[in-house]
């Protein structure tokens, strides 16, 4: 994938819907509603998969699903209408954030802009004219009025670069759906895919998308930075704020060689958000492969040589770019090479915002045990952002909010009641990002008394004994679980044994099992034979001061942690059993 924007391009070919407006939610609901009426079963998250579609290519398409049959042409115009109908009336459509800046580049740039949609909808493109004044003029609109067949068929793409008068090699596609990707692709431009619905982005990328972007302020942040006006040079004040934030960083250290360290999703999913960096231009990078089997000694060598390659002394600087692997191992390699060298980390996940890129404990798996070699090395500098998490998937970002109610959980019962509410936070950006903050404030509390845990440190371990074994235990039997997974599981064990050990209420153990844990997280099958095992793991943990010991931080109360607590074995294999009835 590309960091910089393809050369020649003089016409920017843009659809409307879910690109230009916040409308796709109002069009799955009016299509939903309007097959319902008539009878007919839809899900309506579906309909983001037809999006660009005709609408009589959608109706035929349910007919011969459902109804084994075409679409009559008075079906089709009938059944149009009234859903044209409800739409008009769901409300009024926002334009999308980031879309007006998106427009405001292209035209400084002096290149042209045609709307190609797949909609008709008269009350969003009468609209276009008053929120996005002179972007798209009369003369330069394809709708799906004016083709024969709609998106996937690449002719609407090929009648807005005649529009354009460019040639496919001169047009870019500025697509929010797998089907208008598909079009654009086939249409021979440079295809753009900003994945603004609930579609996943491996749906943009099986269909071949040259560049995939979280959200159209992502897209816009980029766009600023890579085609700045006809002969205006980048400023540091028109850098994307991530590309600006990292070069201050560094700036700041003054460090003799800068080392880049990210991983192969977050390369191609991410870096486009730093485009500009001075430091990123010049530095060395390191690019491993995701996923926990790559957490291991052969990626810290990989790491070492490069180091030693660049030249690094002990005055550089890794800058780790990505999730919890690539902060919990490239700050492993920067602790111990030339014994010490510092570390900038900027997480890309929110397990890694709340969680491994804040605290200094670095490491690496060993043996199939999470974590077994490592250190503490806090970092120099912890760059946190919110643009990074658009490219979550809803598991991945389910995995850091564990840890936020972990937090929660030990340290502020407010945040912890707040976070009950799962779906309503994780769907609204500001109360994430406000839960959020309030995880790192506290994190950064407790890491400030007791940097190498030696004792008040030792609360952020809630859920985490148990967690690791579980963790541990999917490894083995080839199934992994993503951290956060284990954690959330860990925790309804450690409850447990609060209640048993430390009179933790029953109630909110059944709180937390209903309200979080079984509605969002994947279900541990744990056998008899299973139990055994898991004390065995708990027993490697590495936070155990004794060998061979478990030791639990648990809670008598939200927000009043015990640290220190070694359970019996019968009482832990007691808890698993009763977590077992319970899960």
């Amino acid at each position: 994938m590309t960091t910089s924007f393809p050369q020649g391009i003089r016409a920017a070919l843009i659809d409307m819907d879910g690109v230009l407006y916040d409308s796709m939610p109002h069009h799955a609901r009016a299509w939903h509603q309007m097959m319902s009426e008539q009878g007919i079963s839809t899900d309506p998250d579906e309909f983001f998969l037809y999006e660009g579609m005709t609408g009589a290519a959608t109706i035929n398409l349910i007919f011969n699903r459902e109804l084994h049959r075409d679409a009559t042409e008075q079906e089709k115009h009938d059944l149009y209408a009234r859903k044209a109908e409800i739409f008009t009336h769901s409300g009024k459509k926002e334009p999308m954030p980031g879309a007006d800046r998106m427009l405001a580049a292209l035209m400084r740039a002096g290149i042209t802009r045609v709307l190609v949609t797949g909609s008709a909808q008269p009350s969003l493109l009468n609209a276009l004219d008053s929120d996005y004044p002179e972007a798209f003029p009369a003369d330069k609109r394809i709708t799906a009025l004016d083709v024969t067949h709609g998106k996937p068929d690449p002719e609407p793409y090929l009648k807005g670069m005649e529009k354009a008068g460019v040639t496919p090699a001169q047009a870019i596609v500025i697509e929010n759906a797998p089907l208008g990707v598909r079009a654009g692709k086939a249409s021979g431009a440079f295809t753009i895919a900003v994945t603004t619905g609930p579609i996943p982005r491996e749906e943009f990328v099986k269909e071949g998308a040259d560049m995939i972007f979280p959200s159209m302020d992502a897209f816009a942040d980029w766009l600023e930075s890579a085609l700045p006006a006809a002969g205006e040079a980048l400023t540091e004040t028109s850098l994307p704020p991530l590309a600006r934030l990292l070069d201050e960083a560094v700036a700041k250290l003054n460090p003799a060689t800068v080392t880049l360290l990210t991983d192969r999703n977050v390369q191609r999913d991410v870096l486009p958000l730093f485009n500009g960096s001075k430091v990123l231009a010049t530095a060395g990078t390191v690019v491993i492969e995701p996923g926990e089997d790559h957490k291991n000694l052969d990626s810290v060598v990989a790491i070492w040589n490069a180091l030693e390659k660049a030249g690094a002394t002990r005055h550089s600087v890794i800058v780790n770019i990505g999730g919890g692997l690539v902060t919990d191992i490239g700050g492993f390699a920067g602790a111990t090479f030339k014994r010490g060298i510092k570390v900038i980390n900027i997480p890309t996940t929110l397990l890694g915002a709340v969680d491994a890129a804040t605290g200094g404990k670095t490491g690496i798996n060993f043996n199939g045990l999470k974590n077994e070699i490592g250190s503490f090395h806090l970092p120099a500098e912890v760059i946190i952002s919110a643009l990074p998490l658009g490219t979550l998937s809803r598991r991945e970002l389910l995995s850091g909010y564990a840890e936020m109610v972990k937090t929660g959980f030990i340290a502020d019962r407010n945040l912890y009641t707040a976070l009950l509410h799962v779906d309503e936070v994780t769907e609204d950006v500001e109360r994430l990002e406000r839960a959020m903050k309030r995880c790192v404030e506290i994190k950064e509390d407790v890491v400030r008394q007791d940097p190498t845990e030696k004792g008040l440190r030792k609360i952020l371990n809630f859920g985490h004994t148990a967690g690791h074994a579980f963790e541990s235990l999917a490894i083995e039997r080839h199934q992994p679980l993503a951290h956060g997974e284990a954690v959330a599981h860990g925790m309804l064990v450690e409850l447990i044994l609060s209640h048993m050990l430390e009179d933790f209420p029953s109630e909110e153990i059944s709180r937390y099992a209903s309200a979080v844990l079984k509605p969002h997280y994947p279900r541990i099958s744990v056998t008899c034979d299973d139990i055994p095992l898991l004390i065995e793991l708990m027993a490697h943990d590495k936070k155990n001061a004794v060998a061979g010991r478990p030791n639990f931080t648990l809670l008598k109360n939200v927000g009043e942690p015990e640290i220190d607590r070694l359970p019996e074995i019968k009482d832990i294999e007691a808890a698993l059993e009763i977590y077992r009835d319970m899960f």
